[in-house]
């Protein structure tokens, strides 16, 4: 890791000590096992530098290599987490008579063996977390003799019938319900008759999450004969999603987060060798999230009036842990387990190419979380490096809020703006200083719509003043202030915008910035700001008819055009608003004669909500004038919310 070292810089009246840009690496020198905090399908063993998906291999036990597993299905660890290999026992919590994870470690030494009455019962199911190309499964009774009966285990101890079966559905595993056994989606081998102790279980290479196999023990006159030492799983090639958390990261101080740096390289299997293959359809992404303390999580127990309330991990395990529906959140029980979001942030959207930089909040912890995915079995994506750029705080804290200029004290504490509209907005930032923060003297607004700064003003009380500059920018304004913010100077300012809502909520997002020097963007929080303004957040709600539409009414300018091409009126542009959409849709523009004959068609490709033109020149497909006459202009839309259109009359005259 690199040191921060200090810098000395006087910009635009803004004297005072600035900090260079450090960052926090990862692989090289800085092995990844020694920051795995969990992972799924990982390998950082095989080359420590570098982290990349594992390799199943054919006739390879890929259980030992796996954990640490959960003996639940429903874990009340509090180190468990969804997609955390476990092993269980029939359906709900029948607590098993062995301890299964003995059959998933490698170890012929750990096994269980017994003498009673047949259990409807004994089948285990195994989840691997992640869906993984398989196509092997084995299990066996220990080596030497049973020490009741003296009989050898292998063969006397082999299980008369058995069944396996598999799965990708997470979502139906854990809705199966009551006790009695019942096999998954994939019916892999059913064996009526069966001498053998040691069993190898072959079939198609495919990809499956969860395994469950179903033992009928041979049933002797008086007891039935029991012992299991090992499962086994073998298959080929890597597996569609592999994962990684890191643990959490201290940086030493709170600080801003810059861009996510990762080097990445694609790999391929051929044969006995690994050869670079640049067009292997493989990818990363990359997660980072930010605290203000090092625990990430949250842990609860109960109260005596059986209400939640957080207690340390380690109180936390000292806690009985719930298991029946009709244990009591009262004292001395397990609470829920949850994310602490009063402390840390959400994930990150992924960073899927490196220099990107993720809109996370100032905190002195971070954790990483990365996926490596492919769609063949013998390509991978192999991650080499990974650098987090960050630098101190420019100030302690710096809070907004956002209201509609026409009700700054909206009822429900939440600014409500037209759908489709322009609507001026008033936004108050505040910042507040530790000794020796340097602050800042431009502000970022990304907003929902295009925008325009209509206003800004400075000091206390208020006043207005004229920005240095206002640069438009593709997702809003970057808007350079007179005078710096900055402890012992101004430290509030009062933005006048407007812009357009096209969703049914959205977000302003600022950040704040000195214009010159090495420090990184802090984002604004939202928050209680100003007594004007009484929404205490920067997210606002749209209203009225346009959200029930997904593609808003054409416009075209103008109505009637001349495309003879003497430079007047010699284009038609055609205008639609998109709104709502969860996902890009799929927009194409038609434009056909009254017979229904079309004369030119357009794919316009995938679109956010928003406001689009397109320019229609008066030519067909073949580039040849169209003939005067009126037509009919159609806006296709194929969204997540189904198909939508919308059409407009156009006349063309000569």
């Amino acid at each position: 890791m690199r040191h921060a070292f200090a810098l000395a810089l006087v910009l635009n009246g803004l004297s005072a000590r600035s900090w260079a840009t450090d960052e926090f690496r990862l692989g090289g020198p800085e092995p990844w096992a020694a920051w795995t905090g969990q992972q799924r399908m990982m390998d950082d063993a095989t080359d420590p530098s570098a982290l990349q998906p594992r390799e199943l291999k054919s006739g390879e036990n890929l259980l030992p290599q796996l954990g640490p597993w959960y003996r639940w299905r429903f874990p009340g660890e509090s180190t468990y987490r969804l997609g955390d290999v476990r092993i269980w026992r029939g359906i709900n919590y029948l607590r098993p008579r062995a301890e299964p994870r003995d059959f998933v470690d490698g170890d012929l030494a750990t096994f269980f063996s017994a003498h009673d009455y047949y259990d409807p019962n004994e089948f285990y199911t195994l989840d691997l977390g992640v869906p993984v190309p398989v196509n092997r499964f084995a299990f066996y009774p220990p080596e030497g003799r049973d020490a009741f009966t003296q009989e050898p285990y292998r063969p006397n101890f082999a299980f008369a019938k058995y069944e396996l079966s598999g799965s990708l559905d997470p979502a139906g595993v854990a809705e199966e319900e009551g006790t009695h056994y019942r096999p998954l989606d994939v019916l892999l081998s059913s064996v009526d008759l069966n001498t053998q102790a040691v069993v190898h279980i072959e079939f198609p290479l495919q990809y499956l999450r969860f395994l469950r196999i179903y033992f009928f023990p041979d049933a002797g006159r008086f007891y039935t004969k029991f012992a299991l030492a090992e499962l086994e799983v073998s298959g080929r090639g890597f597996p569609p999603r592999a994962a990684w958390t890191s643990q959490v990261i201290d940086l030493g101080q709170t600080v801003n987060i810059g861009s996510v740096r990762f080097g990445a390289s694609k790999w391929r299997r051929e044969g006995d060798q690994i050869a670079a293959a640049p067009d292997a359809p493989t990818s990363a992404q990359v997660e980072i999230k930010t605290g203000l303390d090092p625990t990430p999580t949250g842990y609860h127990g109960y109260d005596d009036i059986g209400q939640l309330v957080e207690v340390t991990q380690s109180a936390y395990e000292r806690l009985k842990q719930r298991i029946w529906p009709w244990d009591p959140p009262a004292v001395g029980w397990r609470g829920p387990i949850f994310d602490d979001a009063d402390h840390w942030s959400f994930w990150s959207p992924p960073l899927r190419h490196s220099g990107e930089q993720p809109r996370v909040p100032s905190g002195r912890y971070v954790q990483v979380r990365l996926a490596l995915e492919t769609q063949t079995l013998w390509d991978f994506t192999r991650l080499d490096s990974l650098a987090i750029e960050y630098s101190p705080l420019l100030a302690e804290r710096v809070v907004g809020e956002v209201a509609a200029a026409s009700d700054l004290q909206p009822t429900g504490h939440i600014a409500e703006v037209p759908a489709g509209q322009q609507v001026e907005l008033v936004c108050d930032l505040r910042a507040e200083f530790a000794p020796e923060q340097t602050g800042f003297d431009a502000v970022r607004l990304t907003l929902p719509g295009a925008g325009a700064l209509l206003g800004l003003e400075m000091g206390d009380p208020l006043q207005p003043v004229a920005a240095d500059s206002v640069v438009a920018e593709p997702a809003g304004l970057a808007i350079y202030l007179p005078e710096p913010i900055r402890d012992g100077g101004a430290q509030t300012l009062r933005l006048h915008f407007e812009t357009v809502m096209y969703t049914a909520s959205g977000t302003v997002q600022a950040e704040v910035f000195a214009r010159s020097g090495q420090s990184l963007p802090q984002q604004v929080e939202g928050g209680d700001t100003s007594k004007a303004l009484g929404t205490d957040q920067l997210r606002m709600v749209a209203t009225g008819q346009a959200l029930d539409e997904v593609l808003g009414a054409i416009q075209v300018q103008p109505t009637a055009f001349t495309p003879q091409g003497d430079g007047i009126n010699d284009h038609a542009t055609i205008e639609y608003t998109l709104f709502r959409l969860l996902a890009a849709a799929e927009v194409e523009l038609e434009i056909y004669a009254l017979n229904g004959r079309s004369a030119w068609q357009q794919t316009l490709g995938a679109q956010l909500s928003g406001h689009h033109r397109a320019i229609w020149n008066g030519r067909d497909e073949k580039e040849q004038l169209v003939a005067p006459g009126i037509y009919v202009v159609q806006v296709r839309a194929k969204t997540d919310q189904g198909q939508w259109a919308q059409e407009r009359s156009l006349a063309v005259i000569y």
